[in-house]
């Protein structure tokens, strides 16, 4: 195994001749630490899916943390080690460290979370060698091997980058180790997510139901379904956005859609439109086409260059306009069309 020689990509020497040495074929345990909430998992995903495929003979951990269990990839790796979080009562710092450790020992570490916490797991935590991004100063006292991360690339491909500077190459679009998408047509339909983790990321309820509105006027043919969330700030907005949407025949409310349901939902939708979130990573992983309405967020982390992706946004910050929402979705429905 050898690595790219670049002026960004650091190594120590000790790291380039352990990788010379060892056969992919030879690698018996692979951890990838990933300590997230439900969208940042999903992304994670492809980086799963090519470690199996490139070591297909490793036992892979992930590394998750307590505070971040919902949406794990359980699916694609063969133990899952969760870290002590920060929970109150706070566990001590004895017991973290107790947790870190469980970690054990890998032929190869990826620590794609670039926090304190996964750093110090990093550390505390023998491996044949570690991989970290350039996030701090003391990148190279955990890491052998680092590399610089872009946040103005799709989050799934600059996680992939590790694999790339072993010269591995990898899929893309991103196999996210799911079935392919299909789209229902009986009847088809638009679906709608309001809310996201926190009120700030929403776009206003009022705009989304003016242009639930308009867009259950303009494609009578599509039925247009509202999910609700499960916060009680997030079923008082999808009632405001159902309520200033107005009355249509084909509107519904969709609720407690969890699990398989949901993903068969988000699965067999034309088009997937909400904020950003990580209901709309998973509609991303399953390959449903998607608009996102971005007012605060890093648009080219979040947006993915390939397929039947969008995102709208003002580069002052501002909430983008009903119109200009409208005319992003049917511009989105056009090519979706044109496709067939």
């Amino acid at each position: 195994m050898l690595l790219w020689e670049h002026k960004y990509v650091t190594a120590s020497r000790a790291a380039k001749a352990r990788l010379a040495a060892l056969r992919r074929e030879n690698v018996r345990s692979v951890a990838v630490i990933k300590h997230a909430a439900l969208g940042d998992l999903v992304l994670t995903r492809p980086f799963l899916v090519e470690v199996r495929r490139h070591f297909p003979n490793a036992r892979i951990t992930l590394g998750a943390i307590a505070n971040y269990v919902h949406g794990l990839p359980e699916d694609l790796v063969d133990r899952v080690h969760v870290a002590a979080g920060q929970f109150r009562p706070r566990p001590s710092w004895r017991e973290r460290l107790r947790s870190y450790r469980e970690l054990g020992y890998h032929d190869l570490l990826f620590d794609l979370t670039a926090s304190s916490a996964s750093a110090w797991i990093a550390k505390v935590n023998p491996a044949g060698v570690k991989f970290g991004f350039q996030h701090s100063p003391l990148a190279h006292w955990v890491y052998d091997v680092t590399l610089p991360r872009s946040f103005l690339t799709f989050e799934a491909e600059s996680f992939l980058h590790m694999l790339a500077i072993l010269r591995l190459r990898y899929a893309w679009p991103p196999d996210f180790g799911w079935p392919p998408h299909q789209r229902a047509t009986d009847p088809p339909y638009l679906l709608y997510f309001p809310t996201a983790s926190s009120p700030p990321r929403c776009w206003p309820a009022e705009r989304y139901g003016a242009l639930l509105g308009r867009l259950a006027q303009a494609l009578p043919e599509h039925e247009h379904r509202v999910v609700y969330g499960v916060g009680a700030w997030e079923v008082q907005a999808a009632d405001i956005v159902l309520a200033a949407a107005g009355a249509h025949p084909n509107l519904r409310a969709v609720r407690d859609a969890k699990g398989e349901t949901f993903r068969a939902l988000l699965r067999g939708a034309t088009l997937f439109i909400g904020n950003d979130t990580g209901v709309k990573h998973l509609a991303v992983g399953l390959g449903t086409p998607t608009l996102a309405v971005m007012a605060r967020s890093v648009v080219d982390t979040y947006l993915p260059r390939y397929d039947f992706h969008d995102a709208v946004h003002d580069p002052e910050g501002a909430d983008p306009t009903v119109d200009e929402v409208e005319q992003a979705a049917l511009r989105l429905l056009a090519r979706i069309r044109a496709r067939g």
